[in-house]
């Protein structure tokens, strides 16, 4: 299915956008896009043939929604692969394996919902928002400092568009003593928790706060669908 997949579609660099020193976003275009069958949320193996070795392949989360013209990635530099996305030829071949994940809409059970996300783990979450799906909307993001939350203006914007709350979580815990995803934050931030849908996507440690938070709050197993980023 991967090879008949990129045989069909070509997939192209289209463009590399740096979004700040440490962050930069790969647009990849093709064809016949809109017969690709990816949902906002999910995330895919990406190979760019010519610049690493064939058999590196690396997961990243489409970081838009997709439009059936192109698809988006956006990646922080923290390991040698993707750091150097960064130097991608324009023009140059990628190969696609996916799209992956449950972490979409389509398991929706509530109407409103909270989407939950640390550090890089935002990228999913920023594709959902773009989706036209109904519900009020509360996105809790959780960085060390605002300056390292990767594609903010988008998040803002987006949450804006749809009437929604952004809380940006800034600081570190042992300093303000207060865990940010213990069961009293979640339902300081979020009265009505209890009665959403929750997406929760960022590393290992902070996906299982926010689980175990849930959990003490008692929010429905149904309704919560989480997504750990780590790092091999």
């Amino acid at each position: 299915m991967p090879l008949w997949r990129n045989a069909r579609h070509r997939f192209r660099v289209a463009a590399v956008v740096p979004e700040s020193p440490d962050v930069v976003s790969v647009y990849v275009t093709g064809r016949h896009l809109d017969r690709l069958p990816a949902r906002a949320g999910q995330f895919c193996f990406w190979r760019f043939p010519g610049h690493q070795h064939w058999w590196l392949a690396n997961p990243f989360s489409l970081s838009a929604a997709p439009d059936g013209r192109g698809l988006r990635l956006t990646a922080k530099a923290v390991g040698g692969a993707s750091a150097a996305l960064r130097d991608l030829p324009v023009g140059g071949r990628a190969f696609v394996e996916g799209p992956y994940g449950a972490f979409t809409s389509l398991h929706r059970t509530r109407p409103g919902v909270l989407l939950i996300a640390g550090g890089v783990g935002i990228t999913p979450v920023r594709s959902m928002l773009e989706e036209r799906t109904s519900g009020d909307v509360v996105v809790l993001y959780r960085v060390r400092s605002e300056a390292d939350a990767v594609l903010l203006d988008e998040v803002r914007q987006l949450v804006d568009q749809r009437g929604g709350r952004l809380h940006l979580l800034t600081g570190r815990t042992a300093r303000s003593g207060v865990p940010p995803f213990a069961a009293g934050s979640l339902h300081r931030l979020v009265p009505d928790v209890t009665d959403r849908d929750v997406y929760v996507c960022g590393p290992p440690a902070m996906t299982a706060a926010v689980l175990a938070g849930l959990r003490e709050l008692r929010v429905p197993a149904r309704q919560v669908h989480a997504e750990r980023f780590g790092l091999a």
